[in-house]
C-alpha cells in the first residue's frame, strides 16, 4: 500500500496501549528487514532515516526504497526522518515524499527549539504530515552519572508548555533511556513519563530504546510510549549475521550470501520487537484509517480566509 503518515498510527496505539516500532534504516536489506518483517507480523510500522542515513544511502533512493517497498505490502508503512537537526533537512525530507518528520532542537535553548519547531510544524501540517519534536536530551551511551542523567531529563511543565507553544504531533522524551547501549540496563523514570502524559496528551516517542529491558519497554507503553526507535539492536543484529557468514564460508566471496544472513538476523530482532511492543496483528484495523501522503492533500484557501 502506499506511504502513509504516523498520525493515526500513533492515535490508535494511544488509545489501544500499545506502541508501534520504529526502526532505522541504512540500507536495502534493513529495508527489506523491516518491511517483511511487518507483513509478517500483520503491523504497521515506522522506517526511519537519519540525517547520518540520508549521507550514506542518498535522500532520493531511501525515498525510492521505502516506497516501492512499501507499494508491495499490505501493511501501513511510515517513512519518518529521525532527529532532522535543522529546518532545511526537514523541508528536504518533505519535498522528497517524507510521511514524517522530527526536528531535534534538544541541545538548543528552549525559546529556540521552540521557534523552529513551529516553523516545521506550520509548512508540514499545511500538506498533512505530521511532526515529531523532542524536549530534553537522550544522551549517548559513555560515562555519564545517574545524576547527569536525571538533569537531562524532559520536565513534565516545560513540555506541557512547548507542545502548546508548538502544536507537534508527538514528542519525543528524555526518561532514562540512552542512545546506543549495546546491553538492556538502562532504566525508566516511569513517573515521569505519566505525569508527561497526563499534561501534554499526545502520543509520547521513546528514543535510545536499544538499552531498556523488556519489562521497561511493557511499563513505558502502559504510561503514555506509544512510539518506540530501535537502531543500534538492529546494527548488532546485522553485522552478527555478516560475521556468523563469514566464518561459516571463509572462501566465499559472494556478498549476497553474507547479506542475506544479515538481514535474516535483523528480521528476527524486528520481530520479536513488534511483539514486545503489542503491535503485532494490528494492522489490519489500521490500514483501512490510515492517511496516505499527505503531500497530496488538497488545501483549499478558504482555510486561509480567516487569517
Amino acid at each position: 500500500m502506499p506511504l502513509v503518515t504516523s498520525k493515526e498510527l500513533l492515535i490508535k496505539a494511544q488509545k489501544e496501549g500499545y506502541a508501534v516500532g520504529a526502526f532505522n534504516a541504512n540500507n536495502l536489506e534493513y529495508v527489506q528487514a523491516i518491511v517483511e518483517a511487518a507483513e509478517e507480523e500483520k503491523a504497521p510500522v515506522v522506517l526511519q532515516a537519519s540525517q547520518g542515513a540520508i549521507k550514506y544511502a542518498g535522500l532520493e533512493q531511501i525515498v525510492s526504497m521505502v516506497t516501492r517497498a512499501a507499494e508491495a505490502v499490505s501493511v501501513p508503512v511510515v517513512l519518518h526522518l529521525d532527529h532532522g537537526t535543522d529546518f532545511l533537512q526537514n523541508v528536504r525530507c518533505l519535498r522528497a515524499g517524507f510521511t514524517s518528520l522530527m526536528f531535534d532542537g534538544s541541545a538548543l535553548p528552549f525559546e529556540e527549539n521552540v521557534a523552529i519547531t513551529k516553523k516545521i510544524v506550520e509548512i508540514a501540517h499545511a500538506v498533512g504530515i505530521p511532526v515529531e519534536a523532542e524536549l530534553g536530551k537522550v544522551p549517548q551511551a559513555g560515562e555519564i552519572t545517574p545524576e547527569q542523567l536525571k538533569a537531562l531529563m524532559t520536565d513534565p511543565e516545560e513540555a506541557l508548555r512547548f507542545v502548546e507553544l508548538t502544536q507537534v504531533d508527538s514528542l519525543a522524551v528524555s526518561v532514562g533511556s540512552v542512545h546506543r547501549m549495546k546491553v538492556q540496563e538502562a532504566k525508566l523514570d516511569i513517573e515521569r513519563i505519566q505525569k508527561i502524559m497526563e499534561l501534554v496528551g499526545i502520543p509520547l516517542v521513546l528514543h535510545g530504546a536499544s538499552g531498556v529491558t523488556d519489562e521497561g519497554y511493557r511499563e513505558g507503553i502502559k504510561a503514555g510510549i506509544c512510539k518506540i526507535n530501535v537502531a543500534t539492536e538492529l546494527n548488532k543484529a546485522f553485522t552478527r549475521g555478516l560475521k556468523e557468514a563469514m566464518a561459516e564460508f571463509p572462501d566465499e566471496v559472494d556478498p549476497r550470501k553474507f547479506l542475506t544472513r544479515a538481514r535474516d538476523q535483523m528480521k528476527k530482532v524486528i520481530k520479536g520487537k513488534m511483539g514486545l511492543f503489542g503491535c503485532s496483528g494490528k494492522a489490519a484495523a489500521t490500514s483501512a484509517g490510515a492517511s496516505t501522503q499527505g503531500r497530496d492533500k488538497q488545501v483549499s484557501l478558504k482555510e486561509f480566509d480567516k487569517e
